[in-house]
């Protein structure tokens, strides 16, 4: 089989790959020249429409594909793949690299957040962090947590070094703890907390199904938590006085 009878998609690489790629984003713009890409906003960038009406914005993995593929005598940007998504999730727009190529890959709106941020979204800690982009209930903030399941999970959040907040919100009939790491956090060091939390829910609910833990590496998520409820945990070291708060001392 040659190349020509590929069809589009079926060569897409794994979305990590595209994490530390550099891209070429067609602009609205046909003078043969290359704009400065810090001046060039997500609105330049030119679109697709796939087959069902919906506009996307267009990048290529290459020079040869752009020519091949992307719209004849447009100029274009070179730039960083995670400042593209960054812009695209900003824009709340999704982005198709390669379209109509064997190499074609679709990334949704919901999975460009974590792209921008470095992680790769199909990691089993992404996994689970991106189900309340869509297959959660609503975040709701407990009118109480039940003891002693708040006071050993403060007491084990106390424990783990590597968290600085952590929400603890409900989610249906469940509950579910947002957890923000350490920036230098390790993907092993949130599965020893996310191991830990499910033993807490395993001894005082009953099943660790009744809790999800999150990481909240992607900032989308974080927001997300943060504009549910105030953190249920904080570690000591991350409060400051008023005056801190104000002077940035």
């Amino acid at each position: 089989m040659s190349i020509d009878d590929v069809r589009a998609g079926e060569l897409a690489p794994r979305l990590d790959a595209l994490i530390d790629a550099e891209l070429l984003v067609p602009v609205r713009s046909s003078s043969g020249s290359s704009p400065d890409v810090g001046q060039v906003g997500a609105d330049a960038f030119r679109h697709g429409t796939d087959d069902g009406g919906e506009r996307f914005i267009a990048a290529f993995s290459s020079p040869s594909v752009l020519a091949e593929y992307g719209p004849p005598g447009s100029d274009s940007v070179r730039m960083r793949a995670r400042d593209l998504f960054e812009r695209a999730d900003a824009a709340k727009e999704r982005v198709v690299v390669d379209p109509g190529a064997p190499t074609q890959i679709e990334i949704a709106a919901g999975v460009l957040p974590f792209l921008a941020a470095g992680i790769d979204p199909n990691r089993p800690d992404a996994l689970r962090a991106r189900r309340p982009l869509g297959n959660l209930p609503t975040l709701e903030a407990p009118d109480q947590v039940p003891e002693p399941f708040g006071r050993e999970l403060l007491a084990a959040l106390h424990d783990l070094p590597q968290v600085e907040r952590a929400w603890l919100l409900r989610a249906g009939t469940s509950w579910t703890a947002g957890v923000q790491l350490k920036p230098d956090a390790l993907l092993e060091e949130f599965d020893a907390v996310r191991n830990r939390l499910h033993a807490v829910a395993t001894d005082h609910l009953g099943s660790r199904q009744l809790l999800a833990v999150t990481d909240l590496r992607a900032p989308v998520l974080r927001d997300m938590y943060d504009a549910t409820a105030a953190p249920f945990y904080v570690r000591r070291g991350e409060r400051k006085s008023i005056f801190g708060r104000i002077f940035g001392d």
